[in-house]
């Protein structure tokens, strides 16, 4: 695709995200119509495009499905080492640094990613993420939720946290919709099955609101925070300011290594351009810590990722 096209596939989404701010300020959206049509969209609308994807993937081959999943489990491994030596050379607070390894390493590779690179490489795309979206989800929930609680630790004194139980992770949190049918897809592909063509344009079909859907409750979501904050933590800002320029980067580098496919490059470098995950936001919401800079963090990525995602694209243009 041309540099115009992503300019026009991204006017179209932001758009939407635009549409739905300003229908959160009209009182048409809220807090509650947000959390309903999130609900929806991770539940039902969301898994059922993961599995309305597996008919675009006959000619995407098994060894870079395998390949994919053990560099997705491999970022995943190296990520928050990063973040862990990034936020400690920046001396970052110490009752900080836990939210600001979560917003470093966790990128909206759902919400954002999903409708962007769809409309930039189509419905394999989408296979795709859910693949590497595996060990993400597999991270954020284990390693995410014990980075809060650490945070929530040090913004206490010894002695009130003295019987303090630490965030208490279920099993059920790896049981969520997106997981299961990301792993379903994962086994038909490799069992080389296929859904019947009803039950398959059945999936398709619903989960083509996904993308139009997510972008305007990512809209009606940012609305609810004051962008006043956008520039709090003005070291946290930088270095997630550095994230959006330099993780790219780096997942190029890395998957230039790995992939001679130049559509699976791209998808890899342009899931790592992503803003910050607005998962973060919930979480921290959730444990009762740092919500303020989860929030502001995702705000200001979000924004920033209109020239950033553009910038990425361009490069990968040019030089691949």
């Amino acid at each position: 695709m041309e540099f115009s096209g992503i300019l026009t596939a991204l006017f179209k989404l932001f758009f939407l995200l635009i549409a739905g701010y300003v229908m959160n300020k009209l009182g048409l959206l809220d807090a509650r119509v947000n959390k309903g049509m999130t609900s929806l969209v991770v539940n039902l609308t969301n898994p059922a495009l993961i599995l309305g994807s597996l008919s675009s993937t006959g000619a995407v081959t098994r060894g870079d499905v395998l390949t994919l999943l053990l560099f997705g489990v491999g970022m995943y491994i190296l990520l928050p080492a990063a973040a862990f030596l990034i936020t400690r050379l920046m001396r970052v607070k110490r009752d900080k640094r836990g939210i600001a390894e979560l917003l470093l390493i966790f990128g909206n590779t759902g919400f954002m990613a999903i409708p962007i690179l769809q409309a930039l490489y189509g419905d394999v795309a989408v296979f795709y993420i859910s693949i590497l979206n595996v060990p993400f989800n597999f991270l954020i929930y284990s390693y995410g939720v014990w980075l809060l609680g650490r945070d929530r630790l040090a913004q206490l004194s010894d002695a009130a946290q003295e019987g303090l139980p630490a965030p208490r992770l279920s099993p059920k949190s790896f049981l969520t919709p997106g997981i299961i049918c990301s792993v379903v897809a994962l086994i038909m592909y490799f069992a080389r099955l296929q859904f019947p063509v009803i039950l398959g344009e059945t999936f398709s079909f619903v989960g083509g609101v996904t993308p139009p859907l997510s972008m305007l409750i990512i809209g009606s979501i940012l609305a609810e925070y004051p962008l006043k904050n956008i520039l709090s933590d003005v070291k946290i800002k930088l270095l997630l300011t550095a994230k959006l320029l330099f993780f790219p980067v780096a997942a190029f580098i890395l998957a230039k290594l790995f992939f001679t496919d130049s559509v699976i490059v791209g998808i890899v470098t342009l899931i790592f351009s992503m803003p910050c995950a607005s998962l973060c936001t919930m979480l921290s919401k959730e444990y009762g810590v740092n919500t303020d800079v989860a929030s502001s963090g995702v705000v200001f990525t979000t924004v920033l990722s209109l020239v950033t995602i553009p910038l990425v694209y361009l490069s990968l243009s040019r030089f691949f």
